[in-house]
């Protein structure tokens, strides 16, 4: 299992690996968590796999729409809750969901088989730079995509309401 988290690792520090992820393996790994009641994940084949990568699945209200959406997120434990990062695969704008939660910051998350609604608070620069360290050993392709981008990335903590 650890070869594949490596595997993953190294190819998301490409360009063309973001985009097959951002496109085309991002909608599927949302489709098999979903499904699957969060045994499964492209990130990990099962729930509890040494070297997995922590995806949860984010439910935002859209801010122009009102619809629901849900993207798999990749996630740091912070506490009694969450912190999730808005790197859009280093691409030049945030992913929607972080202009989500800064609209309506009341949000739901599925980790594995565990359903949660949360509160989303956006980390101040020292919280993140505070975190960037644990947050690298998580998912180390996150600096190719500060390279990548002249924008600052965001960073929620998603805290349980309930």
């Amino acid at each position: 299992m650890r070869r594949y988290h490596n595997l993953l690792v190294r190819l998301g520090a490409t360009r063309w690996f973001s985009w097959l992820s951002a496109t085309v393996l991002a909608p599927i790994d949302r489709f098999v968590y979903s499904r699957s009641g969060g045994r499964m994940s492209l990130g990990h084949f099962g729930a509890e796999r040494e070297g997995a990568l922590q995806t949860l699945l984010l439910t935002t209200t859209g801010r122009k729409t009102g619809k629901v959406r849900t993207n798999p997120v990749l996630y740091l434990d912070e506490g009694d809750g969450w912190v999730v990062v808005a790197s859009n695969f280093g691409r030049e704008h945030h992913p929607g969901w972080s202009s989500n939660l800064i609209a309506d910051p009341d949000a739901k998350v599925q980790i594995r088989t565990r359903h949660e609604p949360v509160r989303a608070r956006l980390a101040s620069k020292e919280e993140l730079a505070r975190l960037w360290p644990r947050l690298l050993e998580l998912y180390p392709s996150w600096d190719a995509y500060v390279e990548r981008t002249d924008r600052s990335f965001r960073a929620f903590f998603l805290e349980p309401r309930g």
